[in-house]
Order: structure tokens, then sequence, then C-alpha cells
């Protein structure tokens, strides 16, 4: 069986950074990442709210799900929203791939100071989180399992980068072969 593909396309993201993430990915995943070229500003502007100055997350997944294959996690620094929440750290299409947007997890945006090791772990998080709910993956209770709902920076903070058991093994049901074990 041919391992899966992962497509990261960054959006004014620094390539250190998303090369960093990629690793981080694959020691994860038993997958193939191709780090692409990066997505225009262009194609993520038409989904910005002015007046709340952060991106519709969930019209914009729709659009990028429309033009590229799957499964792919595209990388935005700014900041989104759904409706009925104030905002997102991501946001996933089932079947295709996600978006995590970078504004709410570096440290700057809490009145710290830049760190790129703590911005890097969020990311990684962040990311095998919606890859988790990309391929097939709920919300989970377990407070350390990377597929927790976080609701604030804290709660990323607070759980690992890595599936639980229970998440470890649906997930391989589901994609045999996925996880690095």
């Amino acid at each position: 069986m041919e391992p899966l593909t992962l497509r990261l396309e960054p959006v004014n993201v620094d390539a250190g950074l998303v090369s960093e993430l990629a690793g981080g990915l694959r020691r994860i995943f038993a997958v193939e990442v191709r780090v692409g070229k990066g997505l225009s500003p262009g194609a993520v502007l038409e989904f910005y709210d002015e007046e709340r100055e952060q991106v519709r997350a969930d019209l914009l997944v729709e659009e990028l799900a429309r033009l590229l294959p799957p499964v792919a996690l595209i990388l935005i620094d700014a900041d989104a929203y759904v409706e009925r929440l104030n905002f997102v750290f991501g946001i996933a299409k089932p079947g295709w791939g996600g978006v995590v947007f970078l504004a709410r997890l570096k440290p700057e945006f809490y009145g710290y100071p830049s760190d790129e090791s703590l911005l890097l772990e969020r990311l990684l998080k962040e990311a095998v989180h919606e890859l988790g709910h990309a391929l097939g993956l709920e919300h989970c209770r377990n407070p350390r399992c990377v597929m927790r709902f976080s609701n604030s920076i804290v709660d990323v903070d607070s759980k690992t980068p890595y599936f639980c058991a229970r998440c470890s093994r649906l997930l391989q049901q589901m994609h045999p072969g996925i996880l690095r074990l």
C-alpha cells in the first residue's frame, strides 16, 4: 500500500517553521509530507472580514477543498472565526484536510515575547488535531489527547501532540498504517 501524501501549503508563514512542522508530522504520521510553494494571500482575502479583522474559516475551507486535492493542510498567518465562535485555531473538512491559523498560537498574541519553539509546539498540536478530523476522528474527552477540543490557548498547551490509545486505535482502523508506532 502506497503511503498517503500530505500537502502542506503556507500562506505568509516562515519557511523554517513550515519545514520544522513537516518534520514533526513525519514523526507522528507514516505519510509523505510535501511542502508546496504556498498559496497567494489573495486566496484568503476574499474570506477576510474587515470589521472583525478575522478570516471566515468555514467558508474558506470549503473553497480550498474545491481547489486543492486531499490530503492538504493549509497554514495561514491570520486570525479566524466561524459562525457562533469568536475564534478558531483551525478547521477541517473530513476527507479533504484542514486549515490552521497561526495568529492565536503565537505567544505575542497574549502579550508574551515571541517564542519559536512554543509556536512550533502549538502549531504541531493544531495540525495533528485538524488532520485527525480530516481523517475521520471526532473530539475526544481525554484531556491529554490531541483530539480534545481547545477552547483556549491553555487547552492547547495542556494537551500532547499525540492521539490517545482510543483515538489511535480508531485512526488505525480507518487508515491502517497511518501512524508511526
